[in-house]
């Protein structure tokens, strides 16, 4: 068997789990597997993992193990973020997951928000301005800038949590997020500085984006433009947007919401163009390992 490294990583997110392997760089994906799990429904709306997305996610992450035992990685790295953080059973669920033999660790929302920045960093080299990650149960913000990360925060605005909030009445979320940001000076954007956009819901967005006005994906968006997509989603329906290509039915749905805080984010920031970045999480956790 070949001696080429191979890093594994394992991201338990609050919508999807994946498991992917890199070789010697983040630009060098050699494998990637995920389900669309869900874990963090049961989270909003009862503060706890629900079994059946528990049962679901330990079958894939089972399978994950399996996997690993014919890949032997070099190195591996498991993960849990939001919906563990967030879950009364938490705990219980990351006994679980080790029991499988993957040695899980919980991520901290700042942990987080760091990672996702330096995935951006590794594969957007001096980008200066803000990473905003934008999972199912979180939202998390970082400032970048000179290759480095400053600082960093985690919100409780994760997709789901979006929708629960605007279900609230209009002009809600923008108020969430401002009340959020008011402590947060340094996510104020100047003008050469661009808002970068990590996380499924976002590439979806940018898919959709890419479709409508005939950019390339993960080009930079005027936040002029940005701002219609709320919009144009709203005019398209997930039925529509669903036929898009790699748009999943779940990402379609989430579509209203993610367009809806992007375009509170954009206005609360004071951005002047977003740019959707292909790696996030996941590279940032191997460029953290890989420089030490």
């Amino acid at each position: 068997m070949s001696n080429a490294p191979r890093h594994a990583i394992i991201d338990i997110g609050s919508n999807t789990i994946r498991l992917e392997v890199f070789g010697a760089s983040v630009k060098d994906v050699l494998y990637n597997d995920k389900l669309a799990a869900g874990l963090g429904r049961g989270v909003v709306a009862r503060g706890r993992l629900d079994r059946r997305s528990m049962a679901t996610s330990l079958a894939t992450l089972r399978r994950f193990a399996a996997l690993l035992k014919l890949i032997r990685p070099t190195s591996l790295r498991v993960v849990a973020t939001a919906a563990v953080r967030d879950a009364a059973n938490g705990g219980e669920f990351l006994e679980a997951v080790r029991e499988l033999g993957l040695p899980a660790e919980l991520l901290s929302g700042e942990d987080e928000a760091r990672a996702s920045a330096m995935g951006v960093i590794a594969t957007h080299p001096k980008a200066s301005g803000l990473v905003a990650d934008l999972g199912g149960g979180s939202l998390e913000l970082a400032r970048i800038g000179a290759d480095r990360v400053f600082q960093c925060t985690s919100f409780p605005l994760g997709v789901m949590r979006v929708a629960a909030i605007r279900a609230e009445g209009p002009g809600r979320l923008r108020k969430v997020l401002k009340d959020l940001l008011r402590q947060q000076d340094w996510a104020q954007l100047q003008t050469d500085e661009t808002l970068y956009l990590v996380g499924g819901a976002w590439r979806a967005l940018g898919r959709f984006d890419a479709y409508r006005s005939g950019r390339s994906f993960a080009a930079v968006i005027p936040a002029d433009d940005a701002r219609l997509l709320k919009a144009a989603i709203r005019e398209a329906g997930p039925r529509r947007l669903a036929a898009l290509p790699r748009i999943t039915p779940q990402r379609a749905a989430q579509l209203g919401h993610a367009s809806a805080l992007l375009s509170a984010l954009l206005v609360e920031t004071g951005a002047r163009s977003v740019q959707v970045s292909k790696t996030g999480l996941r590279e940032g956790l191997l460029s953290q390992q890989l420089s030490t």
